[in-house]
């Protein structure tokens, strides 16, 4: 199951829109997990600044905003932390059209890229691991303008393994970049 189902894609993508925020609902995604992974949580403030713009907070709609983003933060934040590899992407649901869930995926990977970014992660190649790759790979996606003249079954395979291999490159990225610390052993009681 989903486990950002409780995230209603359109939802939020609706909201935002009407409050005039600066991105998307997948786009607000990636950059949180891109700050997340880079900084090991990230600033609930300077995330929706980023998402809102400055300023943008009086609004009934941004309020609004803000309340269904900092649940998503929360719930984000908790599955790229719980080792269960539960972290799903916020993404235009198997109903969409194609061509819309594969704009929003190259969405997501540009917030990813960015969260890095702000985060202090450059692309310099001084990464750890297989980050540098990833950033490569999540740039290539973001910049891919996908054609999608008919609901070929391959191209649905294929863009389902790429979601599949952005959100295993997350938690990958999260790994490297934020190594669990040995956990101190548990006092008997």
């Amino acid at each position: 199951m989903n486990k950002t189902a409780a995230f209603d894609y359109t939802g939020l993508e609706t909201a935002l829109q009407s409050a005039d925020a600066d991105c998307g609902a997948a786009e607000s995604h990636g950059l949180l997990c891109g700050i997340s992974c880079a900084a090991g949580k990230a600033d609930t403030l300077l995330w929706l600044e980023h998402i809102m713009g400055e300023g943008n907070t009086l609004s009934v709609a941004a309020q609004t905003c803000q309340e269904m983003l900092t649940a998503l933060y929360a719930s984000t934040l908790l599955h790229l932390n719980d080792g269960d590899l539960g972290l799903d992407l916020l993404l235009p649901g198997d109903a969409a059209p194609l061509a819309l869930r594969s704009k929003a995926l190259g969405q997501w990977c540009q917030g990813f890229l960015y969260g890095l970014a702000l985060g202090g992660v450059s692309d310099d190649g001084g990464q750890p691991g297989n980050v540098p790759e990833i950033m490569r790979d999540f740039y290539e996606i973001s910049h891919t303008r996908f054609d999608h003249d008919s609901d070929d079954e391959t191209e649905e395979v294929a863009y389902m393994e790429i979601v599949e291999y952005v959100r295993m490159s997350v938690l990958l990225c999260h790994e490297e970049l934020q190594p669990l610390h040995a956990q101190a052993p548990e006092r008997l009681q």
